[in-house]
């Protein structure tokens, strides 16, 4: 089975500069290691040596987080979209804050954070999470260009998610 596979603008010299490439898994492990036997390289940019995703590589499976799924071991159909957003240090342009970010109930299960990410083009790094069927609660440092973080913010704004700056030492 066939899915379509995101690949970020960094680890793409490694995919002869494809932003999306088609590969067969039954899950993301198994795409990880697919993804590896086409494009030698590119697993160890994205796992640590026991084959796990780095801490701040973010995999998302039709704008879902594996990391609210299943992992590693999050299935696969035909047609899936993976999208691999990992969190890279920017250029002097890029600028990062920290926030809290707390969901109302009916937003708890929409992918708002992953829509902002790629409509601002920021790139969020979650550093805690508590997600309930009642409760979202989120503290992620986002890094993109200023004003892209602005309007990103106040697109969470708008959706109905409140969103606060952490301050003080809990923003290190």
């Amino acid at each position: 089975m066939s899915v379509k596979v995101r690949i970020p603008t960094p680890l793409q010299k490694l995919t002869n500069n494809q932003a999306e490439v088609q590969c067969e898994a039954q899950d993301v492990d198994a795409l990880l290691s697919g993804l590896e036997k086409q494009y030698p390289g590119i697993k160890e940019r994205l796992c640590d040596a026991e084959g796990k995703l780095r801490r701040f590589v973010n995999v998302y499976v039709n704008e879902e987080d594996i990391r609210f799924l299943q992992g590693q071991q999050t299935a696969l159909k035909a047609g899936d979209d993976v999208s691999i957003i990992p969190a890279i240090a920017g250029g002097s342009s890029q600028s990062k804050t920290r926030v809290t970010l707390v969901f109302p109930q009916d937003l708890i299960k929409e992918p708002v954070v992953f829509t902002m990410a790629k409509k601002f083009e920021i790139m969020p790094n979650i550093r805690k999470a508590r997600v309930t069927e009642t409760v979202g609660e989120m503290t992620l440092e986002l890094e993109g260009d200023e004003k892209d973080l602005e309007k990103g913010i106040k697109y969470l704004e708008s959706r109905g998610v409140k969103v606060e700056p952490v301050t003080g030492e809990s923003a290190l």
